[in-house]
């Protein structure tokens, strides 16, 4: 199964460097440089957001927030960002991970699957019923 990615950056070489990356491992990958942006891109409904906090006329937290009602997929945020409160909010606006630029690209695919994969399991998980042995719903 091919996978949709969303990166969400202004930094321009990020997002071909993460494009080029991606897309040799066979991922679909969908880029802007703007928060705002991306609402037609939300629409072809991605496995996984990549989002950048620190860009102009919307930070990601704000857009994380604003989102987070309509998309169910993970959202990584990618950012400069080092503070501990930093973390807290981006955790606490929805994000499901947060990963400090500069990082690895190996470190990031590994995250990326983990939650791709942690999704699936959510999507695909059965209702068990333990009385007198085990049985599903």
């Amino acid at each position: 199964m091919e996978y949709k990615i969303l990166l969400i950056d202004d930094d321009k070489e990020l997002l071909k460097l993460l494009r080029s990356y991606f897309e040799f491992k066979n991922y679909i990958v969908m880029t802007t440089n703007s928060a705002i942006d991306s609402e037609i891109m939300l629409a072809q409904k991605p496995d996984i957001i990549l989002l950048d906090i620190n860009m102009p006329v919307m930070d990601g937290i704000t857009y994380c927030r604003m989102i987070r009602d309509k998309v169910s997929c993970p959202i990584i945020f990618l950012t400069a960002k080092v503070e501990e409160q930093d973390k807290i909010n981006g955790l606490l606006s929805g994000g499901d991970d947060y990963i400090m630029k500069p990082f690895s690209l190996k470190e990031l695919e590994a995250r990326i699957i983990a939650h791709l994969k942690r999704e699936e399991r959510h999507n695909n998980s059965s209702k068990f019923r333990f009385s007198n042995g085990v049985s599903r719903d």
